[in-house]
């Protein structure tokens, strides 16, 4: 596979609705990892197809899944490659609108927790 096919095939793979809230929860909380489960709920989407995204991004090297009894924790290991860094940031300019609903509905997500957390 030609390097501007296997490229092509990460953006699009890293387009996916899974893979921009991965990429989301990375740059925007200090936790290098995350639980599938957790991230499902945070993103309201089937834990399944985050697994089956998570298979297919660790194929291409940029997160490292560990798993632990029925769950798994995601790691992003893109600082590994600056191969990939310019084409997560293509993919979040050329998906803007989308990465913003997922990262309104992560702090929401946060929001609610912590107001519940108070009472």
């Amino acid at each position: 596979m030609g390097d501007l096919q296997r490229l092509a095939e990460i953006k699009e793979l890293l387009s996916t609705k899974e893979a921009l809230g991965i990429i989301c929860y990375n740059k925007h909380h200090n936790q290098k990892k995350i639980s599938i489960t957790k991230l499902s709920e945070l993103l309201k989407i089937p834990s399944s197809k985050l697994k089956e995204a998570c298979v297919k991004l660790e194929e291409f090297k940029i997160i490292k899944v560990t798993r632990f009894g029925q769950d798994s924790e995601i790691e992003m290991i893109e600082h590994d490659n600056d191969e990939i860094k310019p084409v997560i940031d293509e993919v979040i300019w050329e998906q803007k609108q989308e990465y913003g609903r997922i990262y309104k509905r992560l702090i929401t997500a946060e929001l609610l927790d912590f107001m519940e957390g108070d009472k």
